[in-house]
């Protein structure tokens, strides 16, 4: 059980001694969330200050964190309401007995945290991350909402941009064991090279506890030599690995289990993710061969693999986000698939000075693939778009302008990659697509 007094005195704010026993059921960070014994933490936004908010959750006998205001019931004030956010967590944390799972990668992490709790839940009670809370907002959010029963394992999803970002989030959530599903190109605006990337990424190793399951690819030094030096049992996947996977007569068989597996999800970049989660739960004792059932069973969240069908065009919904490596494995899908194809692609982001010559990587292979056409948004495949030589080029200025070409110029019976950065709002292209609009 959470009181308000527990919570103040690990963020080391002030509350009125009259709300120290109050109860929190739940935290929040959206006001519009908040409910009877609520904790509202009430951040700055970018388009709103969460502090404005306060008065309409006290009024509907919740709580807040805040960083400015009177003294009142109800409210813990504190000099900083996000690193409130993070040592309330932090103090949540020590007081879990269960098993934590941190995961992280440039990407394939929400999958790959999809397949694991398929898997865990065939013998564990497990309680993981929801939607896309990764972040040293979403991640200290979902610590704090962890049920009052402590579950036998929490699944923590980690995301970051920077360097030093999953040791702040790797020291709150303090994870038994950690999973890495890749090391790639994303966010590459931030640093200098691909190395800088694989040792941001292995801070959340420098962070896992001493003898925990720490599972890699089997071909990432930086991340084998951090484990090594961390003192984890290290498992690793992909060819030469402890696990991977052999294409055998159309068929995907699991090794060393040797057992067929199915997935929702297409391409192999998912399967390597579906391969890291099933040899994870090896690890702690899941039947392989009930885990890769529960896996096969996951179906995908929109704008991550998701198969549309709108009248005579399937969609391939990758439309979330878009980096190298994540678009190159796209690519590889649509290259398989017989018959019309074409492709909506939007600009990816974060990748610094290098970006140009990302999308023109991109736009290259798109263009070997025999495409029908491509439809291309954002200012970096614009300026790259000469790249293309064999394929029609239709050039949008935004989803909206993407839609309408899509529509005017897609064949039938075509199949179609949507992929691009969040930003871009490729999503409501698809969903567009899907209720007929």
């Amino acid at each position: 059980m959470m009181r308000l007094g527990d919570i103040a005195l690990a963020a080391g704010g002030w509350v009125a001694p009259g709300s120290v026993d109050r109860v929190v059921t739940r935290t929040v960070i959206d006001s519009r969330d908040s409910s009877r014994d609520c904790l509202f933490f009430a951040l700055g936004g970018s388009s709103a200050d969460g502090h404005l908010y306060v008065d309409n959750v006290l009024q509907d006998n919740g709580m807040a964190v805040v960083s400015r205001g009177n003294k009142r019931e109800g409210v813990i004030l504190v000099e900083s309401v996000e690193q409130a956010l993070l040592d309330a967590a932090e103090w949540r944390r020590g007081n879990i007995s269960s098993r934590v799972i941190a995961i992280t990668g440039s990407s394939g992490k929400t999958t790959t945290r999809l397949f694991l709790t398929a898997a865990l839940e065939c013998s564990y009670s497990v309680y993981s991350t929801r939607g896309n809370l990764n972040n040293h907002l979403g991640m200290p959010l979902t610590i704090l909402n962890a049920p009052e029963e402590d579950p036998d394992i929490i699944i923590l999803e980690l995301g970051m941009n920077h360097a030093g970002e999953l040791l702040l989030l790797g020291e709150v959530a303090s994870p038994t064991d950690c999973l890495v599903t890749n090391i790639g190109y994303a966010h590459m605006e931030f640093f200098n090279t691909i190395d800088d990337i694989a040792r941001a990424k292995a801070e959340l190793i420098r962070t896992t506890v001493p003898g925990g399951i720490c599972v890699i690819p089997v071909d990432e030094e930086i991340l084998k030599s951090t484990a090594h030096l961390a003192g984890l049992n290290i498992r690793y996947f992909g060819d030469g690995g402890d696990a991977w996977f052999e294409q055998e007569d159309g068929t995907c068989i699991i090794y060393p289990y040797k057992l067929k597996l199915e997935l929702q999800f297409e391409g192999s970049h998912n399967m390597m993710n579906a391969i890291s989660a099933v040899l994870m739960a090896d690890t702690l004792n899941v039947q392989p061969d009930r885990a890769i059932r529960a896996i096969a069973d996951v179906a995908p969240f929109k704008g991550r693999g998701r198969i549309v069908r709108a009248g005579g065009i399937t969609i391939l919904d990758e439309s979330y986000n878009a980096n190298p490596d994540s678009t190159r494995a796209c690519l590889a899908v649509l290259e398989g698939i017989k018959g019309s194809r074409g492709a909506v692609l939007g600009d990816m982001r974060e990748l610094g000075k290098d970006a140009p010559g990302f999308h023109r990587e991109i736009l290259k292979k798109a263009d070997s693939i025999g495409l029908d056409f491509m439809i291309l948004t954002g200012e970096l495949y614009d300026s790259v778009k000469a790249a293309a030589v064999r394929t029609r080029i239709f050039l949008a200025e935004d989803w909206q302008e993407a839609l309408r070409i899509l529509k005017d110029n897609a064949p039938s019976e075509c199949t179609v990659l949507v992929k691009g950065s969040n930003s871009l709002k490729l999503s409501e292209l698809v969903r567009s697509m899907e209720e007929g609009i």
